[in-house]
């Protein structure tokens, strides 16, 4: 689903992401940049394009997975894709667990393909937000369709607090991806022919 219509509103993750990305002089936010340069093989890396709110069949049942904004990058080993989900105060939403609830044969399945996706137990995802989980698959698939040999998923925060930043560290410990803190890539894993990041980001919200 969608951003809905406040998100476009100043203040709100949509409206900051959009200003912050567009008015970027090399189509790439400066700490985005700083946080990229991190990893050798993304050092330099040419923006070809983007999109916002790009969808990603999740290979199931049910909704696709809406990236708030995918970036395809020549690198100087090939391409990469950067799946980016963009916050301000709003939560990743609902527990995998919470999810799960209602015994959905559907939700059930779909959660084996993502965690097939990631190399999780379905398990050991119980206490992890589902958001994060079916961002980072579609970052994989995504790089599979463009046949990026990297691919990264970041969150760009623009909350002064760093809201939900312990979420987003709980995943990527999950994942063995953990980074030392915000604004540090993480290490990196391989998931099939795909050599996975993942960061957060923090910014500043516009003026």
């Amino acid at each position: 689903m969608g951003k809905g219509e406040r998100h476009w509103k100043k203040g709100y993750s949509a409206y900051e992401l959009a200003h912050c990305w567009l008015g970027a002089a090399d189509g790439v936010p400066e700490r985005i940049r700083v946080v990229l340069d991190q990893s050798k093989s993304w050092q330099g890396a040419e923006l070809l394009e983007a999109f916002f709110e790009l969808e990603t069949d999740l290979r199931s049942k049910g909704r696709p997975s809406q990236t708030d904004l995918l970036g395809l990058f020549r690198l100087s080993g090939g391409l990469g894709v950067l799946a980016v989900e963009d916050k301000v105060e709003e939560p990743f939403g609902p527990l995998v667990d919470e999810r799960l609830a209602d015994g959905s044969p559907s939700k059930r399945r779909r959660l084996e393909v993502l965690c097939e996706a990631v190399d999780l137990a379905p398990e050991n995802t119980k206490p992890l937000r589902y958001q994060l989980l079916h961002r980072a698959a579609a970052a994989l698939f995504e790089a599979e369709r463009y046949r990026a040999s990297e691919a990264i998923m970041l969150v760009h925060s623009f909350s002064r607090s760093g809201s939900w930043y312990d979420d987003f560290a709980r995943f990527s410990e999950a994942l063995g991806l953990l980074a030392e803190g915000p604004n540090q890539v993480s290490g990196e894993r391989f998931f099939g022919k795909t050599t996975m990041r993942l960061a957060w980001v923090g910014d500043e919200p516009q003026p």
